[in-house]
């Protein structure tokens, strides 16, 4: 049996957990998520799969390993030392899946204890586990211990299955920037969505018509407040509780994206990028697609907001004038991903 444990909330947004949903897709068996977020169940359960909560804090991972004893038991139909004796009879441990920057070491050694670990990890951090995966662009560089097994580069890529399909059909460029798309992630704690508004909004005066589709993330604080600035404007589109982002982002010409799991979505796509970033965990991923393709990245909203509102408006200027400029970027984003990653990391959590 396969738990997944991941969190999501207004201070760390859901990318955690959406990635884990679409690996979970990719499982013959369905996993158990476990979270010590309340607020991310809803999403879960939506998915289609059972969540349960932890009594613990996010923050505290240490603490858990005793209730994750419990739930495995549970989840088996056994308690105690039966769970243990119907472990050993059938030959079978369990997996879980890891996706959090709050684990330790010490946490890893415990749950190892009680199952097989894989984990997700974007730091280079050589955790010891049974399996550790990043899909991110730049892992390749990154120095793991030697006999850690690993899965690293954008082969892993864990896209949903919707965007993984996208990835075989190519894409038209139209002659005019039409629709643009701003996101943020699950949560904006920066309000950066209203600082690129204002300057796409002043900016496009000139080109008239064009649309700003806003995606408001399910834990975005400042929702209400995005609602009341540009609610009524017909060039400003919020989108809200979205539950096909597909739809959204293939009726953009130009995504302007925090550098995320959105980016790669918008890859498989081939929509011309311009990203930022927020947090430290972003840069690299930013930095690389920079170096590896001819994507800006904007940089640092959090530490340095003006000068990356810029960035991006010097960026945006620039789709919206050369139509070669937006093809070469789809071109070049859709090498990135081949919508197979979810699918080869549930075939090796399935060997655990």
């Amino acid at each position: 049996m396969v738990f997944i444990r991941a969190d999501g909330n207004p201070v760390i947004g859901m990318g955690h957990v959406m990635r884990c949903l679409a690996i979970a897709a990719a499982m013959e068996e369905k996993p158990v998520f476990v979270t010590a977020c309340a607020e991310c169940r809803p999403i879960i359960e939506e998915g289609g799969y059972r969540a349960v909560v932890l009594p613990t804090d996010y923050r505290e991972m240490e603490e858990e390993p005793d209730f994750l004893e419990k739930i495995v038991a549970e989840a088996a139909g056994r308690t105690g030392a039966a769970a243990e004796a119907g472990a050993a009879a059938s030959g079978e441990r369990p997996v879980f899946l890891v996706d959090s920057y709050q684990v330790t070491e010490e946490y890893f050694r415990r749950l190892k204890n009680l199952a097989a670990v894989a984990c997700l990890e974007d730091l280079g951090i050589s955790y010891p586990v049974d399996l550790l995966v990043n899909y991110n662009l730049y892992a390749p560089k990154l120095n793991y211990a030697e006999g850690l097994r690993t899965l690293v580069g954008t082969a892993y890529v864990p896209l949903r299955q919707e965007f993984a399909k996208a990835c075989s059909r190519e894409r038209q460029v139209r002659e005019r920037v039409e629709h643009v798309l701003i996101t943020t992630g699950g949560g904006d704690p920066f309000f950066a969505a209203a600082g690129f508004l204002d300057a796409f909004l002043k900016e496009g005066q000139e080109e008239g018509g064009t649309v700003f589709h806003v995606v408001s993330g399910p834990m975005n604080k400042f929702a209400g407040e995005l609602k009341a600035r540009y609610g009524e404007n017909p060039r400003v589109s919020i989108h809200e509780r979205v539950t096909d982002m597909k739809s959204i982002m293939e009726q953009c010409d130009v995504a302007l994206t925090a550098a995320g799991s959105t980016v790669y979505e918008l890859c498989s796509m081939g929509i011309p990028i311009i990203c930022f970033y927020f947090a430290e965990n972003q840069r690299q991923g930013a930095e690389c697609l920079a170096e590896q393709t001819d994507i800006v990245n904007a940089g640092n909203y959090a530490g340095k907001a003006e000068e990356t509102l810029q960035k991006a408006l010097a960026a945006f200027r620039r789709c919206v004038r050369e139509p070669g400029y937006r093809s070469l970027l789809g071109k070049q984003e859709r090498r990135l991903v081949d919508g197979q990653g979810a699918r080869r990391i549930a075939e090796e959590l399935s060997r655990l």
